[in-house]
């Protein structure tokens, strides 16, 4: 296991928060490069853990939405400058919808099942012989993603530990996501000197799922600071014991996609601005990524392990039954990581490797929460 991929101080800056608690409103995760799911924790137990009516109220069912468009390329920390100016950097615009299912066992433990839709466009160019651009067109891929299971439970008995608690997850996630969806591809046939179409499988980064299963812990925790602020922590990681799954990458159409770890942390601090109607204001710090290696099983395949680190603002408002977020993470630290093949081909030449990945500057993302 090889852990300097992770960025370090605040992945585990999240971590050790987390594991020594703080807020009742943020909570599970997703991930980065290849960015799956809403990338917001679901809210149920820990907005109504301390609710007098929650036996009577066990359910819970939220939808959490996120949007971002990735077009900033990055090598390392390195901006790709270039890419923008020639007008011929990739752009993803991705939608990320999740219908999650809350069940609270008793006032300790909760079970959740997340089912998520995404819908991707990916548009980027051809060029001829001499690398002029020739068009620019877009693939897509929609549907089903891949669903996930998980148990949470408080630490500490919620009745006697309203200021501060945690809360620890286990869940496991399938893979009912399609992971090879094919589109048509603009290509340019030297022989002819013209654009052809090539039918496959679209990039790693928009297919909705990633063929394997998974295995997912998280850590949530809260501390009341008094005078209206709360603070919390949320660490979520994602492992894929299985190492590829088969399918051919859309870029080189040789090199097959592998299924990477991947994890999300969150740190800050709330507000209750008044009690009624319930608004409150947020401002914490968010990273996600993807891992260089699997912390179980083979790192193998094409994948593109890196990390971005964003300031997340939100706003939140809860009313009765009824509670909703909005959060809009603006990123100022991306890291394209060196991926295991590149670490591959810079040791067999002895020339430096290290391939690019495209960044969203800011995301948007919200939920909508019922309980009953």
């Amino acid at each position: 296991m090889k852990y300097t991929d992770i960025p370090c101080i605040a992945f585990r800056t999240l971590l050790l928060a987390a594991g020594l608690a703080f807020t009742t409103t943020l909570a599970h995760a997703q991930g980065c490069v290849v960015a799956h799911g809403s990338g917001l924790p679901t809210l149920p137990a820990m907005v109504d853990v301390n609710d007098p009516t929650a036996a009577a109220n066990p359910w819970d069912v939220s939808v959490s939405y996120r949007w971002f468009k990735s077009d900033r390329h990055y090598v390392g920390t390195a901006y790709q400058a270039q890419r923008d100016a020639a007008g011929d950097q990739v752009i993803n615009r991705s939608n990320f919808t999740d219908l999650t299912l809350d069940y609270t066992v008793s006032p300790r433990y909760s079970v959740e099942l997340t089912i998520p839709y995404v819908s991707h466009d990916r548009s980027q160019v051809v060029k001829n012989a001499s690398a002029v651009i020739l068009d620019r067109f877009s693939t897509q891929a929609s549907g089903l993603a891949d669903i996930s299971i998980l148990g949470n439970a408080w630490v500490f008995d919620p009745a006697s530990s309203p200021k501060g608690n945690i809360q620890l997850g286990l869940g496991v996630v399938l893979p009912t996501g399609q992971d090879d969806v094919n589109d048509v591809f603009e290509t340019f046939d030297k022989p002819t000197g013209k654009i052809v179409a090539v039918r496959h499988a679209v990039d790693q980064s928009i297919q909705p799922g990633s063929g394997g299963y998974g295995i997912t812990v998280s850590a949530y925790g809260y501390r009341v600071l008094g005078a209206g602020f709360t603070g919390y922590a949320t660490a979520n990681y994602t492992f894929t014991p299985q190492d590829t799954n088969g399918v051919l990458t859309s870029n080189t159409g040789t090199t097959v996609m592998s299924i990477p770890d991947t994890y999300l942390g969150r740190t800050g601090v709330e507000y209750a601005v008044a009690a009624e109607p319930g608004l409150t204001l947020s401002l914490g710090l968010r990273v996600e990524g993807v891992m260089v290696y699997d912390l179980i099983g083979k790192s193998n395949g094409f994948r593109r392990p890196g990390y971005s680190v964003d300031v997340e603002p939100g706003i939140g408002f809860a009313h009765k039954r009824w509670s909703a977020r909005l959060y809009v993470p603006v990123a100022f630290q991306r890291d394209r990581l060196q991926s295991v093949p590149d670490k591959q081909k810079t040791a067999s030449t002895g020339v430096y490797s290290q391939g690019d990945a495209a960044f969203a500057n800011y995301e948007i993302i919200w939920s909508l929460n019922y309980k009953f």
